[in-house]
């Protein structure tokens, strides 16, 4: 890829270049011809003794006219030379310019497709596992002739759990990939988090950790469902990180024209160096943050992070390892 743009940078640089040496060779020609005109324009000696016009005699024309022929091909030399210069300086100056510039052109693409290679790569990665679970316990099966019913049974309740996650892994993508502006209406913020908390609740006693909401009566602009989607993300990260009989909670503030939603934890934390890729796709910070498996496709804090801006909000992090982390939604007020 490195290569592809190198290319692609040197070509647009001689494109860029060509323009240039164009327009100033046309510039250079169109003051070269106006200032030969200038200096070819006909005009006659002439003496001026106390007042009167006196007749040239035919001696003093003929130096005349040597010395402004003298003079004309001196002048048109010097000019000469000084377009010379002048488009050499130019076209110097310019190419290292349009280098510079046809970088710059092109970097944001270049950023793209690495995004757009780099996603797909880690898409092919997440679909190998579950394809590859399935393909040799299917394998296993068939070269099984005496398997049971119940073996049957447990193999294909194995490839409905592997048809699960890549139905989940397809429905998060689909999301990440939407374009579609949501509906933005008034929305009692504290029924947002209590539907979170409803649909997490089991998840957290079984970690035995609790919740707690100080939402309060904030109203923002937000989209009901997906919101508490991207709420029910958050607990769900705060949940898998935190150790047991710790605590997580919801809380929201008043911030002039915006509302401020908070989700706390007081759980391991997250590494200073995870922090800037923490919202990236398929970016897991499991090794730094926990020794424990944890499942996931490293997907839910981008689509947390896509459900925010199309609220046109803002989610942003604060964390400490040992201390906990805190995850803030800003939205606007209603």
């Amino acid at each position: 890829m490195n290569k592809f743009f190198g290319s692609a940078t040197i070509r647009l640089t001689l494109w860029y270049m060509l323009i240039l040496t164009v327009l100033s060779l046309l510039f250079s020609t169109i003051v070269f011809q106006i200032a030969s005109q200038e200096l070819h324009r006909p005009f006659g000696p002439r003496q001026i003794y106390q007042g009167q016009q006196l007749a040239p005699t035919r001696t003093v024309v003929d130096e005349f006219e040597q010395l402004r022929e003298s003079r004309e091909s001196v002048a048109t030399k010097r000019l000469v030379t000084n377009l010379v210069v002048f488009n050499f300086v130019t076209i110097a100056t310019g190419g290292f310019a349009s280098y510079l510039l046809a970088k710059r052109t092109l970097h944001p693409i270049e950023q793209a497709l690495e995004a757009q290679t780099r996603f797909s790569s880690d898409v092919a990665h997440e679909l190998r596992t579950p394809l590859a679970v399935m393909q040799s316990e299917i394998e296993i099966g068939l070269r099984a002739p005496k398997a049971t019913s119940e073996n049957r049974k447990e193999l294909l309740e194995s490839n409905l759990d592997e048809v699960h996650r890549l139905r989940a892994l397809t429905d998060r993508l689909l999301i990440l990939a939407s374009e579609k502006e949501l509906p933005l209406a008034p929305t009692h913020l504290d029924d947002v988090a209590t539907e979170a908390i409803n649909r997490v609740i089991s998840l957290a006693q079984a970690h035995k950790i609790g919740i707690e909401s100080t939402v309060g009566k904030q109203i923002a602009q937000a989209n009901f469902d997906t919101l508490t989607d991207a709420i029910v993300i958050l607990l769900d990260n705060a949940i898998k990180y935190s150790p047991p009989k710790s605590e997580v909670i919801i809380s929201a503030e008043d911030h002039g024209k915006y509302v401020l939603l908070h989700v706390a934890d007081t759980g391991i934390g997250i590494a200073a160096a995870d922090l800037p890729h923490l919202f990236d796709r398929f970016y897991r910070a499991d090794t730094s943050r926990s020794k424990k498996n944890v499942d996931g496709h490293g997907l839910g804090l981008s689509i947390a992070q896509r459900i925010v801006e199309s609220h046109k909000g803002k989610i942003s992090v604060a964390s400490a390892e040992s201390k906990g982390t805190t995850f803030t939604i800003r939205l606007a007020k209603s």
